[in-house]
């Protein structure tokens, strides 16, 4: 009796080895199909337990790759969304593939084949593409792209016997379905980091030893002893002007970034004796004024007074957090500052009569403010879309992200404005996708007037730094 009674639970045991046996025997071919050998795709076993068993082993691969890849990783549920448009893409694909064969048992197998394929295009593109160089990364994505095109329209070639119109149909439907996850994140961890620091920065201690009143009066001093020493433009050059602006007191991070940016921009880009500072931080409290709206105003209104109109331009570089209806964070507890939003900008430039512009905006959602900056005297560069949030701003940091690709380690060579800010934004991609963040998507706005008045800046710059 126990032998007999024995005899299904072996079945079962010996069944379920057998399907993962398969499994890899699948997972095999999908391996050969992507190296585009031929016969691979007549040795896919195609059933409903190989599909389930191919989508568990592809969210695993998700998990275990994307896990291994991110620094103290923390656990997300966005990666099932893209999971999840990934099978309804399958799906669709299928769908339409089914059609034009005219066998609904087709579906199936499409289904089969692609997450035979998925888990390694997975690994190349998360584990490997990430690690390009800057210079490469580009031509890289590139290939990796048109090599799975290729892939897509050698499967469908098969399927549909050679039929090449309808396998270019499939392939361009399925390069066409897949748009929507670029602004997936294919990950299921996010970077975590310890926010004590910042926190600490509200406490009710370090409020207290703000006292507000002296604060405030000491803005005129403060303001005269940063703004007296700014030298006028010379006739007939082209000089730069660098005004910093970090208005956020709850992390350091936006403090130490207007004074590394500051350092780089008098070092390397000729505006020592023309470049101004103001900050939110209770370390800058008796050295530096403070960043607000009305002294942002002074400021500038006294470096267009410095400035020749028709030949120098103005760097204003602000870091801070950025809200999704496009103003900029102005913090510095306990005293209430009004936020800055582009209007205002705008509006502080026009009045200093600065034409000129170079704007740099290190914030999330800071794309929103280039409508109403933009014309064709100014440049505008901003971490993020409109709809996008931007990274690094961490305590512990000495960059944001975007600042970081901008000023950190510049290179000993002629700076080349557009040069520089477009191998930034590959810095941040690349830096992005390898820490599994969703696209900042930084954007860039360039006046027509502006490109012309860059290579004159330029070349001044080279010339004020010739020994």
């Amino acid at each position: 009796m126990d032998v007999y009674t024995s005899i299904p639970k072996e079945s079962k045991h010996s069944a379920l080895i057998k399907g993962f046996r398969i499994l890899f025997l699948n997972l095999y071919c999908g391996i050969q199909l992507l190296a585009f050998r031929r016969h691979a795709i007549d040795r896919i076993t195609v059933s409903y337990d190989q599909f389930i068993l191919l989508l568990g082993f592809y969210t695993l691969t998700a998990l275990v790759v994307s896990y291994a890849a991110t620094p103290n990783p923390v656990f997300d549920l966005s990666g099932l969304g893209y999971l999840g448009v990934k099978l309804l893409i399958a799906l669709v694909v299928g769908y339409v593939f089914a059609k034009l064969t005219g066998d609904q048992s087709d579906l199936l197998r499409i289904l089969v084949i692609t997450y035979c394929v998925l888990p390694a295009l997975y690994l190349i593109s998360f584990a490997l593409l990430a690690y390009l160089p800057v210079t490469t990364l580009v031509a890289g994505y590139v290939a990796f792209i048109a090599w799975a095109l290729a892939v897509c329209f050698y499967i469908a070639l098969q399927l549909l016997e050679w039929n090449k119109p309808k396998a270019a149909l499939i392939a361009a439907l399925w390069l066409g379905a897949s748009y929507p996850l670029v602004n997936l994140s294919f990950s299921f961890w996010y970077e975590g980091y310890d926010d004590d620091n910042e926190l600490a920065a509200y406490s009710t201690g370090a409020l207290h030893e703000v006292n507000q009143e002296h604060v405030y009066y000491s803005q005129y001093r403060l303001l005269n002893n940063a703004l007296d020493p700014i030298k006028p433009g010379i006739t007939g050059v082209n000089d730069l002007f660098f005004i910093g602006f970090g208005s956020d007191s709850s992390q350091d991070v936006f403090m130490k970034e207007i004074e590394h940016v500051q350092r780089v921009m008098d070092q390397r880009l000729g505006t020592s004796g023309r470049s101004v500072a103001l900050i939110n931080n209770p370390k800058t409290l008796d050295t530096t004024p403070l960043a607000s709206s009305t002294n942002l105003r002074i400021a500038l209104k006294h470096i267009g007074s410095k400035m020749n109109p028709d030949e120098d331009v103005a760097l204003l570089y602000l870091t801070s957090h950025g809200s999704m209806d496009h103003e900029l964070a102005v913090q510095m507890w306990p005293l209430d500052l009004n936020n800055i939003r582009p209007e205002d900008i705008r509006a502080y430039l026009d009045d200093a009569d600065i034409r000129w512009r170079i704007i740099l905006i290190s914030a999330c959602y800071s794309g929103g403010f280039i409508k109403a900056l933009q014309n064709e005297y100014s440049l505008i560069f901003t971490a993020a879309a409109p709809d996008k949030a931007s990274f690094g701003c961490s305590n512990e940091n000495e960059y944001t992200y975007f600042g970081e690709a901008l000023f950190k380690n510049l290179e000993d060579k002629p700076y080349q404005f557009v040069e520089h800010f477009v191998q930034a934004m590959e810095r941040i991609r690349q830096r992005e996708r390898y820490e599994n963040l969703t696209p900042s998507e930084p954007q860039l706005f360039i006046g027509n007037l502006m490109k012309e008045k860059l290579k004159l800046l330029e070349r001044d710059i080279v010339s004020s730094a010739a020994p």
